[in-house]
């Protein structure tokens, strides 16, 4: 429905949108991500029409946005700006005004328009503010306000910029809840700047990530919330992983690209090897990873929380079967990536008889590392004797906190050098 080609505006001299393309179908929810500075309000506002790009076209329909008369431009498009201006206004007459473009030129709302605005009130929660002037309610009030008048003014088109800013964490789920329904109610397009990754990730049917201006990855969530994507992006290291409840993208910041123990890259040329599961060596995969550090791993079951994050980061370990034992091929297999290993971590995993024998294998490590973390009477399941194997390993270990362990690990290499 709405479509822009080649777009690039200049703003005080600088480029702020650079050569941009992009699509918005019926149907759908479009999210555009990106740092601050990246260019995202500025071709919101040349979508809907607001500011003509200095080169390039933008189009609804077909038609150019910036041939059409004003009111049929915004009678087509709903922008919602990232705030409201200072008004004396209610909160009634705000959303009222998102009836303006469908009125004659010296028309009044009609009991229609005002049924209307009255039900985009009651879908954004906001009736109860309906008598009160918008300069008194609250920076999320506002924004839930200005919400209503963007649904009031039912156009082909929503652009919002960033709606949930200033919202409370019910009312941003709610939020991206109502702007799917009235998608999917209406058949429209919607076109939704957001910061929190998270939030596209779960709502979104497809991103759009810029950065200095430029469209830097475009497609299915699942495909532009990726660990490198950001890192290019916002200098940031994460943990990109399926959200287990909706099974949607979910994103865990764990530092700046710039911080030593995670950006620059020092643990290239290191092997570090976990002997984990049951989730307890996750985070550790996503942060050696990241910190340039080749990452192995021991025997580990399908359907384990480590299972899916080792092979989902394409890591060297030994698949089993769900809930199986260990056998011989399996534990030679383990053992070679223990001899390989520069160091080898001991998470505080849980302890069954199917794990045993990787506890066993870990007494071959060069340089053993233990996550000081629950302790053995917590972990073992197997009556003693995991909890007694797990205590020889520590007397051969440096405990460290996970918190430390890649700071350990750097200073380790230093040392070394």
């Amino acid at each position: 429905m709405l479509s822009a080609s080649r777009v690039s505006v200049s703003l005080g001299g600088r480029k702020v949108v650079d050569d941009v393309a992009v699509s918005a179908f019926a149907g759908e929810v479009l999210g555009v991500i990106g740092p601050n500075g990246s260019g995202k309000t500025t071709l919101a506002r040349v979508l809907a029409g607001l500011l003509k790009p200095d080169s390039g076209e933008v189009s609804l329909g077909g038609q150019s946005i910036h041939a059409m008369h004003p009111s049929k431009r915004a009678r087509s498009i709903a922008y919602m700006p990232q705030s409201a201006t200072q008004h004396p206004f209610t909160a009634l007459e705000t959303v009222l005004m998102g009836r303006y473009p469908h009125l004659g030129r010296f028309g009044l709302e009609g009991l229609s328009d005002r049924e209307k605005a009255r039900e985009a009130m009651a879908s954004t929660g906001t009736e109860e503010f309906a008598a009160r002037q918008l300069d008194t309610l609250s920076g999320g009030e506002r924004q839930r306000v200005l919400l209503a008048r963007t649904i009031a003014q039912q156009g082909e088109v929503m652009l919002l910029d960033e709606p949930t800013a200033s919202l409370d964490l019910r009312h941003q789920l709610s939020t991206m809840e109502i702007v799917r329904r009235e998608v999917a109610a209406r058949n429209i397009a919607a076109v939704v700047i957001l910061h929190d990754l998270s939030l596209a990730g779960r709502y979104c049917d497809r991103l759009m990530l810029m950065s200095e201006g430029r469209v830097s990855a475009a497609g299915r969530p699942d495909a532009v919330l990726t660990s490198v994507n950001l890192r290019t992006a916002f200098d940031v290291e994460t943990i990109v992983e399926p959200d287990p409840v909706t099974g949607r993208p979910h994103v865990t910041l764990l530092g700046a690209s710039s911080d030593s123990a995670l950006g620059n890259r020092v643990g290239e040329g290191v092997t570090v090897h976990l002997v984990c599961g049951a989730g307890s060596g996750r985070d550790l995969m996503h942060q050696l990873a990241s910190a340039g550090y080749t990452v192995t791993a021991c025997v580990l079951g399908q359907g384990d929380t480590d299972y899916e994050t080792a092979s989902r980061l394409g890591l060297e370990f030994v698949p089993s079967g769900p809930f199986s034992p260990i056998d011989d091929a399996q534990d030679a297999a383990h053992r070679g990536l223990v001899a390989r290993a520069d160091y080898v971590v001991l998470c505080d995993m849980a302890i069954g008889h199917n794990n045993l024998r990787n506890l066993s294998a870990a007494r071959g490590a060069a340089k053993l590392l233990t996550i000081d973390g629950r302790p053995t009477n917590d972990l073992d399941y197997t009556g003693g004797e995991g909890g007694k194997a797990r205590e020889q390993l520590l007397k051969q270990a440096q405990k460290v906190s996970r918190e430390d362990l890649l700071r350990t690990l750097a200073r380790r290499k230093r040392e070394a050098t």
